[in-house]
């Protein structure tokens, strides 16, 4: 049996339509607010109004890539989706250090208690708060994905710990991983200690490895040890041009590779229409497939990126499967 966690319950594969796996929907209650402000993303009405643009241009799902104790609200992840029509796929799981105050719980606690706190999410429910302090209040809204950081910034001494817990919880509930990377430096090497935990590389989802689109062997490196390539920095245009990415995801296709390419636009406050931007969400619907179009890529090519691969990614298997409401 396979099937997709989202905050209003679980759904079929087939249900999950066009899907950009790396997005930010909504964050409260984080101190990075303070000394990012890309990151305050934090008007839930606004938030709505960028998935209602958002399915209008055919969208259907999102994941949102905050994990656990960073500004992910669970319950207004659940009201968002309802609210507009967009199934989202919320995560468990850790981000990077800026997110947590000097001697938050994510810098002590041990491995076992992470692993079972993680499965929590994904098997029961998400927990409210985290940031400030141990999550108390657990709502019976699930997380359907694991997010997990390997950088050279990773909390030193806890890089593996914390990605060893990721893995493990990610394994036992038959979720993703997604991975967090710079420009996907490291990535094999994180999937080598993944598949320790018994996590293959079919179920992780390497991030950011299109922030830079000329050294080509770092992608096939990584597209060879199994794993999904998200190519999520399509709108990030002070980083690349449309062209550059198009002409990765061309040779990539060239290559073999098409069934294990994602794209999205992890998108900060910049760059989200509702919140006074040029470009949002809808931007890959709108803007990127007709250029896409325009280069070569046929219909068949687009919807195995943007149907059948989230798809395959996202999937859940085994025992478990619980029915809305």
């Amino acid at each position: 049996m396979e099937w997709i966690t989202t905050v209003e319950g679980d759904i079929d594969v087939e249900e999950l339509g066009h899907c950009q796996p790396h997005e930010h929907v909504y964050l409260v209650e984080t101190p990075a607010q303070l000394s990012h402000g890309e990151l305050r993303i934090s008007n839930l009405a606004a938030s709505i109004e960028e998935l209602k643009g958002y399915r209008r241009a055919g969208g259907c799902s999102v994941v949102d890539a905050q994990p656990l104790a960073t500004g992910r609200d669970a319950r207004a992840l659940a009201d968002a989706s309802k609210a507009s029509g967009v199934h989202i796929i919320a995560s468990t799981g850790f981000h990077l250090r800026f997110f947590y105050e000097p001697g938050h719980w994510i810098y002590s606690m041990d491995e076992d208690r992470l692993t079972r706190l993680f499965l929590q999410e994904l098997d029961e429910g998400m927990f409210l708060g985290g940031c400030y302090g141990l999550p108390e209040y657990q709502t019976r809204i699930r997380a359907g994905i694991v997010k997990a950081v390997w950088t050279e910034d990773s909390m030193e001494g806890r890089a593996e710990l914390l990605l060893r817990a990721a893995g493990t919880a990610a394994r036992e509930a038959g979720t993703a991983l997604m991975l967090h990377t710079d420009f996907g430096k490291g990535a094999v090497e994180a999937l080598d200690l993944l598949s320790g935990t018994g996590l293959p590389p079919d179920r992780v989802l390497i991030c950011h490895a299109d922030r830079q689109t000329e050294d080509l062997g770092v992608h096939r490196e990584i597209a060879e040890a199994g794993a999904y390539l998200e190519y999520d920095t399509i709108t990030m245009l002070d980083i690349h041009d449309n062209e550059s990415e198009i002409r990765l995801m061309q040779y990539m296709a060239e290559q073999g590779y098409l069934d294990q390419l994602l794209i999205s636009t992890d998108p900060t406050l910049d760059r989200l229409k509702a919140y006074g931007s040029a470009v949002g969400m809808d931007y890959i619907l709108t803007r990127f497939l007709p250029a896409l179009r325009e280069a070569g890529f046929t219909e068949e090519m687009i919807h195995t990126v943007t149907r059948k691969n989230p798809a395959a990614a996202l999937r859940r298997a085994g025992k478990g499967r619980r029915e809305p409401g």
